[in-house]
């Protein structure tokens, strides 16, 4: 889903299906016409996942989009023209479902015409135990949920991708990771290591999280990998940015998504950005350091990033 310019008889309301409150929005734009649906997991199952967001639109033009990274693990389901994403290995297409790493660097993807999918928003720990694969096979990379596992993917076709509406699809998703995750565990210091991260926005010292979780420095970033995907330190660097730039677009509080922007124009909201105020707001106290960390994160400095300028 990409940030379009919205206009002033765009829709947007809560609605209560099963007890749970759902935000719904329509927009329109010189780009077309689009619908969003979004709602929390259940409280019991947020270790695991942090909500589900769904989105249907109509573009009459390519948008190019700008996915940057995040501190989530996102499984999409498809059920419109085919998805493609940019890279440096060139274009990929991916249909149906696929799951997306724990990422180092942004990527692209074009989207036109008629399209229909839906997110399952993960956290790192949840897909580690609703997948049942070493994290660091997934890192950098989109793969098909069929290779992944062809028998979840049978499960998601069979008891998800059936159901009628989105409300519907959110509901038959979240008890299938109820089922999946149901007497599993991660190891509870890499558990406690992950939720001290996550809560500081990636401001704990590495060192600290090794000595509170009893093992080595080498331990620790091997462990993460296979539960994360990434090691520690550079989760931090990881949740840091994603708290920026929910700053800078001002898209929701801190842990909401990071949806993806248009190449070429300029972040809602995000003119009159005071950017030495919320570098440091976020733990980056030396410039170059944090210039360094957005230009690695977002292929753009932060002052082409707010003017809009697209970068390869």
């Amino acid at each position: 889903m990409g940030i379009f310019s919205r206009q002033p008889h765009d829709v947007s309301g809560t609605l209560t299906h099963g007890g749970a409150s759902v935000r719904v929005a329509e927009y329109t734009s010189e780009f077309g016409r689009w619908d969003e649906v979004e709602r929390a997991a259940d409280p019991r199952l947020r270790p695991y996942v942090h909500g589900y967001f769904a989105t249907s639109s109509s573009l009459v033009r390519l948008a190019r989009e700008r996915h940057l990274p995040a501190a989530e693990v996102p499984m999409v389901l498809n059920f419109g023209a085919a998805h493609t994403r940019l890279g440096e290995g060139g274009a990929q297409r991916l249909d149906h479902a696929w799951v997306t790493g724990l990422q180092t660097r942004y990527h692209l993807s074009d989207a036109v015409g008629e399209r229909r999918f839906m997110v399952v928003r993960f956290t790192p720990l949840g897909a580690h135990l609703f997948l049942r694969l070493s994290m660091d096979s997934l890192t950098d990379r989109a793969v098909p949920l069929g290779e992944v596992d062809p028998g979840i993917a049978s499960l998601v076709r069979d008891r998800v991708m059936v159901s009628g509406e989105w409300a519907q699809r959110f509901d038959a998703m979240e008890a299938l990771i109820g089922s999946r995750v149901a007497g599993c565990a991660v190891p509870p210091h890499i558990e406690s290591a992950w939720n001290s991260l996550a809560r500081t926005w990636g401001q704990m010292p590495v060192g600290w999280l090794a000595a509170e979780a009893g093992c080595s420095h080498r331990q620790l970033i091997q462990q993460f990998r296979t539960c994360v995907g990434l090691p520690p330190k550079k989760v931090a660097t990881l949740l840091r940015f994603h708290r920026l730039i929910n700053a800078v677009t001002r898209s929701g509080p801190a842990d909401s998504a990071i949806k993806p922007y248009l190449d070429g124009s300029v972040p809602p909201g995000a003119e009159g950005t005071r950017w030495a105020d919320i570098a440091a707001e976020c733990g980056y106290f030396d410039q170059s350091h944090f210039i360094h960390d957005f230009r690695s994160f977002a292929g753009a400095t932060p002052s082409e990033f707010l003017r809009g300028i697209p970068t390869r």
